[in-house]
């Protein structure tokens, strides 16, 4: 009974910190455009005072703090969803400008000293010298005491141990390049939606940014493919295929060029799916027998709406059959029917492949618990020559690992650890780079990674993966340790 009442109160302050991120982040936009007593910061600075009222309910102090490139309400890390990915970045960028550690909110705060402090820290020119204390000085001026503001501390925290800086900016990079590829898609399909002209350019030249990162480490990227997104499935979901088709195609020996067309494809694979009707694409329940007809002409769909893109090219050709071909199945039993029978394009094939490991391994409206990592490997494996084609899929289970990235495993230690790379050596693809996140004890730890193949000095190996475990069933996040 306990557990459930801290877990609903963690999830509540889970969903008031995002609610504080993304209405400090509308203050400062705001501020930076109006003065303190304008009529356009009264409705954000009520939000945001109701916010910290809630908040209050159980401390009478609500600090926002900054450590490296993470944001903490108190000692809780705020995850970087989806969802308030640009303000999570605008509020992180803005205090790092200003040299700020820590925002220190005390209860009896009203809106106009909620207005005044946004309208002084939004204002503040952080180009210039100093820009905390002369921050300090501009409240002193104000007579503004509540919120109290902290200097940041100048050390980057290290969540791997022994992690090198070009390693940590990759990563930050990969998380970045991750996010502005949702935002992105979105903006196709929001365009799409609205009947509006579509052009692809910008999501293209993301997509180069992820085939470089790809090629220089790919294992930084398929993490970031744990990060799962209930409300927006779609946008998470196509950018999951896109990185997966990349890690196939890598292994074939792509090239750059050809490496952005399958990325493409996986980006934009179900662009048909805004064509469904939404009471039939967001029903919790099972689909009737014609929803399932609507639900399996998106592939057509997809075909239109691609056809009708600006800047039609060779590569949107290819695009548009890889979207068209991904439910066909490799033995063409899977959906729409052909009047005649065909091969599928290899880009077809892999995109079926990816397409539907991201669905198993996925909350979505009608597939509320998903498959751990390893349980849909296996049973896409049962597929394989019929659903799937029987090399590409051993060259995804290359790409992903025996033990998929994001897996949770016990050791022979008795620690709890999540697969956080896979072994180059396909030989050795057993024997996975996992990051440790629970001790024997049962207590979380720092994350420190560990190679299962290290060896001590008589040749045996220290690490041992003994069992996987269900981290839905045990209502643990992974998605946490890539990001």
């Amino acid at each position: 009974m306990s557990r459930n009442v801290v877990r609903t109160y963690d999830e509540e302050r889970v969903q008031l910190g995002k609610q504080m991120i993304n209405q400090f982040a509308i203050l400062i936009k705001t501020s930076q455009i109006h003065d303190y007593g304008n009529v356009a910061l009264q409705q954000p600075a009520e939000n945001f005072h109701k916010t910290l009222e809630d908040l209050f309910v159980d401390d009478p102090e609500v600090t926002l703090s900054l450590e490296g490139d993470s944001l903490f309400l108190g000692d809780m890390k705020l995850k970087l969803d989806i969802d308030i990915f640009t303000n999570f970045m605008l509020v992180n960028e803005e205090m790092k400008k200003r040299e700020v550690g820590s925002i220190v909110f005390s209860r009896g705060i009203n809106e106009g000293e909620i207005r005044k402090f946004c309208s002084i820290f939004a204002c503040l020119d952080p180009r210039l010298p100093d820009p905390f204390e002369r921050l300090q000085r501009e409240m002193e001026k104000a007579a503004l005491t509540n919120p109290q503001i902290l200097l940041l501390e100048e050390k980057k925290e290290k969540e791997e141990v022994g992690a090198a800086p070009e390693q940590e900016d990759n990563k930050n990079l990969a998380k970045k390049t991750y996010f502005n590829t949702v935002t992105a898609v979105s903006e196709v399909m929001e365009s799409v939606k609205l009947r509006q002209a579509v052009s692809l350019k910008r999501a293209k030249r993301i997509v180069q940014s992820m085939v470089d990162l790809i090629l220089q480490e790919d294992s930084t990227l398929l993490g970031l493919t744990n990060l799962r997104s209930h409300d927006e499935y779609t946008y998470n979901h196509s950018v999951n295929v896109c990185i997966l088709a990349l890690a196939i195609g890598q292994r074939l020996g792509y090239s750059k060029n050809r490496l952005c067309e399958l990325g493409m494809a996986g980006l934009f694979h179900d662009l048909g799916k805004f064509g469904i009707p939404l009471d039939v694409l967001n029903k919790p329940s099972d689909f009737t027998e014609e929803e399932w007809k609507i639900m399996r002409r998106h592939p057509i769909f997809s075909v239109k709406e691609l056809v009708r893109l600006k800047g039609v090219d060779d590569t949107a050709i290819r695009v548009t059959i890889g979207a068209f071909e991904h439910h066909l199945n490799y033995d063409l039993s899977g959906y729409p029917k052909l009047a005649t029978k065909r091969k599928l394009s290899l880009l077809g094939r892999i995109i079926c492949i990816v397409d539907c490991y991201d669905a198993l391994t996925s909350s979505r409206v009608y597939n509320r618990v998903p498959f751990p990592p390893d349980k849909a490997l296996r049973f896409m494996l049962t597929k394989s020559g019929k659903a799937f084609d029987p090399i590409l899929m051993k060259l995804f289970v290359n790409a992903i690992g025996v033990y998929p990235i994001g897996t949770l495993v016990l050791l022979n230690t008795k620690e709890i650890g999540v697969v956080y790379a896979t072994n180059p050596n396909p030989e050795r693809g057993d024997r996975p780079k996992v990051k440790r996140v629970i001790d024997a004890a049962g207590n979380e730890t720092q994350g420190e990674v560990i190679d299962l193949c290290e060896q001590d000095e008589n040749g045996h190996y220290q690490y041992e993966i003994v069992n996987v475990i269900d981290a839905n069933k045990y209502k643990i996040d992974v998605a946490k340790y890539f990001v």
